[in-house]
This record gives structure tokens, sequence and C-alpha cells, in this order.
């Protein structure tokens, strides 16, 4: 960071210091490791999910499929005229997480104009999506008919506290060689710890409208439960790398890639994998 006075010469670098305030958003990709807990699979009360090959009957994903007279009566409707029938194998096999939009709160104190350190606070909503298939036991005349794909999804909340450094890099060579310090190259280090909340699973019987799989009925199509949605936590540690402008003496904007690697904690499931993330930092003093 190069602090400018109007009009006025650049500052000497160690005389900037002070506390700085500011806004990250961009981009978030969750590590897909976790995202099969969206498929459908479900989970018991105490958290254990549900193996969709050895626990079917008990997945939530077959409920809201053939779990009730309900259920299977908005089946029949979808799949008209044919016979139809869902078993493990229909069961989504790739569920993955697509970009999520990611805000954070930044607080930075420099101890002069390369140095610092920092503490953020924000947030993410990953989504996972995939499909799963009912197939057709007859009245398909068409290659690929015999089966129908429907779409699965699923949704979490993650809540982040990193605490790291900041270390802008290349000032005093720029300088030697007479070139403008407005851009210059950065990198950030640091640990942090995630909280995670499973937030919502359904499918889309596109023309049947949302099911919601956190929501169960009995046999004759009553209401009897909803789920308790699960919480978790993570820590880690995370690297960064990018470019920082300075605008004038108070602003500077961090433009950048994060690379998280994050134990992701939730019921009995247990992943590690880099969480990545693409930032725009927008810095004042």
């Amino acid at each position: 960071m190069y602090n400018y006075e109007d009009g006025e010469a650049p500052l000497p670098p160690d005389s900037i210091s002070g506390l700085y305030v500011g806004l990250n958003i961009g981009a978030y990709w969750a590590n897909n490791n976790t995202a099969f807990i969206y498929d459908g699979r479900g989970y018991a009360r105490d958290g254990d999910f549900y193996d969709p090959f050895l626990q079917f009957n008990n997945t939530w994903l077959n409920q809201a499929v053939q779990g009730s007279v309900q259920a299977e009566q908005r089946m029949d409707r979808l799949m008209n005229p044919d016979q139809w029938e869902f078993t493990p194998d229909d069961t989504p096999l790739n569920m993955v997480f697509g970009p999520a939009f990611m805000w954070a709160g930044h607080l930075r104190y420099m101890f002069n104009a390369d140095f610092g350190v920092f503490t953020e606070i924000g947030g993410a909503f990953p989504v996972a999506i995939g499909e799963f298939t009912i197939e057709r036991l007859g009245g398909f005349n068409q290659p690929g008919d015999q089966v129908r794909r429907f779409g699965i999804r699923g949704e979490e909340q993650r809540f982040f506290i990193n605490i790291g450094m900041h270390r802008v890099l290349g000032r005093e060579s720029r300088e030697r060689a007479g070139k403008s310090t407005t851009i210059l190259p950065y990198i950030d280090l640091g640990a942090s710890v995630t909280f995670i909340r499973f937030d919502a699973n359904f499918i889309n019987l596109e023309e049947e409208g949302n099911v919601d799989l956190t929501v169960f009925f009995n046999q004759q199509g009553q209401f009897i439960d909803q789920a308790n949605l699960l919480t978790g936590s993570g820590f880690g540690g995370f690297g960064g790398a990018g470019i920082q402008i300075s605008l004038g003496s108070k602003f500077t904007i961090d433009l950048g890639y994060i690379g998280n690697f994050t134990q992701i904690n939730m019921g009995e499931v247990s992943e590690v994998g880099f969480q990545h993330q693409i930032v725009l930092k927008a810095i004042y003093m």
C-alpha cells in the first residue's frame, strides 16, 4: 500500500500505520467432499446419516418418493401412464457444490505500509445440486426413455472467522527501479474456524413442485415429524495471494485468491479439503 497526500509526494512507508476497516465480497466454492450429505440420504435424530444401500427404506429421498400413499400418488401422476420403480441405484451419485456469494467484514492493523495483521468475520451459503432417477417399467419407445431424471438440492449456511497476516511484496525493488508502486502483489496467511448449519434439502418434481425432504409423513400421508437441522464446525488454515491497488492515502483494493484447507464436521461426517475463494476487499483507513 502506497499512501499519498493529495498533491504531495509519497510518505515514507514506515510512517504509515494504523487501523483499517473494510468489506470483503466474492465467490466461495465449498469442497465437494461433503456434498453427499444432501443426496437425500438424511439422518437419524442422533446425527447418524443413513446409508442409501444398507438403509434405503429409511432415507429421506425414499420416503419422499414412495414412503406414503400421498408420495406414491404424486409419482403415479408424474410417470403416467407407465409403471415405475425407485431403487438404491436411482439415488444421486455425484452431488456438487456450485459457487456461492461470500461476504465478510474486515479489520486490519498495519504496522507499516507492507505488513499488518487482520481478522475477518463473514459467511457464505453453499448450494449442493444433483439428480436422481425414476425407472420406467414399461411403455417407453425411445432409448433413454427408461428413466426420468429429477433434481435434488441441498442448502447450507457457513460462517467463518479468519485471523491472519497481510504482507505486501516488491515495493523496494520497484522504487529502486523508479516504477510506480500503485499496484503491488501481496500474500495472506492465517488460521480459520468455520461454523456450518444444514439449512435445507428438497427435490424438484417438475409439475408436482418442490418436496421438502426434512418433513416426514406416515404411510397415510399425515404429518408426523420434522428433522432437527444439524450444525457443525471446522478448523483449518488458509493462504492467499493477489494484487493490492492503492487509491490515495486512505483507500486500497485487494483482488485475489484464497485457499482454505479446512476440516468440516457435521453429525458423524468429518471431511478435510480445500475451500476456494475469489475475493475483492475494499479497505479504508
